[in-house]
């Protein structure tokens, strides 16, 4: 899974002189309503934080993947739309206040803050009736 893929900061699973030479993508996954936002410094650099919702109309299921400002992707599962309050719960069970990066792209509070920030947007878009498929 993606989210094993990523060990660590500048880490993975792939041992000395390994490539990473294919991806699978189900199908089901790229009919799915989509959000993103990234923050960073620069247009290419490094990300302070990066989040991607997805959403089944049908099912009417959320997964929210946060990533960049934590050491590991983070996945956030839910069976029905969150209310606010809930996905920020969700959030903080799964990051702890020292579960983000402190660096040059900025701190743990500023990276925390962009996504709590950045993860109610992509809820509100994929909450919203007639947003983009």
């Amino acid at each position: 899974a993606a989210t094993d893929f990523v060990t660590g900061n500048h880490a993975n699973i792939l041992g000395r002189g390994e490539l990473l030479r294919a991806i699978h993508i189900p199908a089901a996954a790229l009919s799915k309503r989509f959000a993103f936002r990234r923050a960073s410094l620069t247009r290419f650099g490094r990300s302070a934080a990066l989040l991607i919702g997805t959403r089944n109309e049908t099912a009417g299921d959320l997964l929210l993947t946060i990533t960049a400002a934590t050491p590991r992707p983070v996945q956030l599962r839910f069976d029905r739309l969150p209310s606010a309050q809930a996905l920020r719960a969700a959030i903080d069970a799964r990051v702890p206040r020292d579960g983000y990066f402190d660096d040059v792209h900025g701190t743990p509070a500023y990276k925390r803050h962009l996504t709590y920030h950045f993860a109610e947007q992509i809820r509100a878009e994929l909450g919203a009736p007639g947003a983009r498929a």
